[in-house]
């Protein structure tokens, strides 16, 4: 118990030390995925050729990182990586973004097994966690 303590003491450090504050998670996301696929390969090769995620950002200020988790599986091995997006996001705008994520992993067809947001940090700043993600 003494180390957890310590560690949500560490965590609330670094945070606070970042001018960041940690908004308390809520069950719904404020992101919304609308679609998120593993892209065919290029021509002559066997490897993927990223991911792409289409999202709408919910809620009343801009975003300037949302991090998704995306799962993939192959015939060898199954995946689970992340990827942050970077800019300006207003809501309610549909974002489509296409990223390097999987392009070193062979082709195994477009489905993704889980796709998800698990940080978004606003433009003020504050950030959303994912209640699954506080372990």
């Amino acid at each position: 118990m003494l180390r957890f303590t310590r560690f949500c003491a560490c965590v609330a450090l670094v945070a606070a030390s970042f001018g960041a504050s940690v908004a308390p998670a809520s069950a719904a996301a404020p992101v919304l995925v609308k679609q998120c696929f593993i892209s065919a390969p290029k021509l002559m090769s066997k490897n993927a050729s990223g991911t792409q995620i289409d999202y709408i950002i919910y809620g009343k200020k801009n975003a300037s990182q949302i991090t998704f988790a995306v799962a993939y599986r192959n015939a060898a091995q199954h995946f689970l990586r992340t990827v942050t997006d970077y800019g300006t996001f207003a809501p309610g705008v549909e974002i489509q973004h296409h990223f390097d994520l999987y392009n070193d992993v062979t082709y195994a067809g477009k489905e993704v097994q889980s796709c998800v947001p698990t940080k978004v940090k606003w433009s003020d700043s504050t950030l959303w966690i994912a209640p699954s993600s506080h372990h």
